[in-house]
């Protein structure tokens, strides 16, 4: 059984990611837990005027979205039952990132779905960047999903990576059961700086180790930016999931020049699986 934790804010955006949840883990026994995060400086004082005089400030800012998780729990429950489903809701009152980190170590969470931006208002755009932080913070796998992207069978998947000689096969592990849970082509682009003759280099040892029982196409680029030879070979091969290991960047690199993992995760077009070496 895997353990999947579902952040939400109740906006499309968090709502639509929970929908590709439903039918990526289709016929897949999974155990959702659906985690609501609120803190104080998100409410005026008239939301807390509302609440009794037997009320704590807790209770009254933690009422309501209880209630909402309540439900949502009781309406996945109902539109799932012929799935291996169970839900669970989470509350809490605490900064975003600690929360997840927290319900991700209480429930040993196997991977985190969340939406990876939002355009259409403040809610979406607060709770996308919640997901930059969860990315780049939280050492568990994330699949991000962009906006309004809904499921389609998963027929190609492209492996982006930097470093092929510096791999964690447990932090591979999620993806390598993603390849078995939905058979697709895959696709392993690697980005190498310091290759100067990509015509001759070849996947070497440590992919060939990684995908023993899986075939894969290979491809080797130096010359073009990251970001541009991701997005243009996902539009070519009309890729629909892509994963990724998290590189550690200084923090002055992303001061100056912003990261690309964070334009990675806002602008792409399709699911993105980030995961921790």
């Amino acid at each position: 059984m895997k353990n999947i934790l579902l952040p939400t804010d109740f906006s499309v955006n968090s709502m639509n990611a929970i929908d590709y949840a439903m039918r990526f883990f289709e016929n897949q026994k999974c155990k959702f837990y659906i985690l609501n995060v609120q803190k104080i400086s998100e409410y005026v004082s008239d939301d807390l005027i509302a609440g009794s005089k037997t009320d704590t400030i807790y209770d009254s800012i933690a009422s309501d979205n209880k209630k909402l998780i309540s439900q949502l729990v009781k309406k996945l429950s109902k539109k799932h039952k012929s799935q291996a489903y169970s839900f669970h809701g989470l509350f809490d009152y605490d900064d975003f990132t600690s929360a997840v980190d927290q319900a991700v170590k209480f429930h040993s969470i196997d991977l985190i779905i969340m939406g990876s931006n939002g355009a259409t208002g403040a809610k979406e755009i607060i709770f996308g960047s919640n997901t930059l932080q969860v990315i780049r913070n939280i050492e568990c796998p994330t699949l991000t999903i962009p906006n309004a992207y809904k499921f389609i069978d998963i027929k190609r998947v492209l492996f982006s990576t930097q470093h092929c000689t510096d791999f964690s096969y447990e932090g591979i592990e999620i993806f390598k059961e993603i390849l078995s849970m939905h058979p697709s082509e895959l696709t392993i682009l690697e980005l190498d700086e310091k290759t100067t003759n990509v015509a001759s280099k070849e996947d070497n040892q440590c992919l060939r180790e990684l995908f023993p029982d899986h075939p894969y196409t290979y491809f080797c680029l130096n010359t073009i930016p990251g970001l541009v030879a991701i997005n243009t070979v996902t539009q070519l091969l009309k890729v629909d999931l892509h994963a990724a290991f998290i590189e550690k960047e200084p923090f002055l690199k992303r001061l100056l020049f912003g990261s690309e993992y964070s334009q990675l995760a806002y602008g792409t077009q399709i699911p993105l699986l980030f995961m921790h070496r």
